[in-house]
């Protein structure tokens, strides 16, 4: 599948179908067991972690329902932006969450 900038894209299908699985790949949240992900002409699927960061900073995802991240618990889901987009140490996250 290639988007090209300013494409409006839908991703639709039925329950199990893989639609949030592939939106979680395109944002790094989780890694392909094969195949690639190009953002911006960089295969996103081999970085490290630092690499990858830098990437997901281009991508953004709103839930349906503004459901939380279902793999992690309600103190690391509202601390995960504070973790990504800021150089707070993990305690001073945890006390602002």
């Amino acid at each position: 599948m290639t988007i090209r900038r300013g494409q409006i894209v839908v991703i639709i299908g039925g329950s199990g179908a893989g639609k949030t699985t592939l939106l979680r790949m395109l944002i790094g949240l989780e890694r392909p067991s094969s195949g690639h992900i190009f953002i911006d002409g960089e295969d996103i699927a081999p970085l490290g972690d630092r690499d990858l960061k830098k990437e997901k900073k281009k991508c953004g995802m709103v839930f349906q329902y503004a459901a939380l991240l279902d793999s992690l618990n309600v103190m690391d889901n509202v601390a995960f932006p504070l973790r990504e987009h800021t150089k707070l140490k993990d305690k001073e996250i945890r006390q602002r969450v």
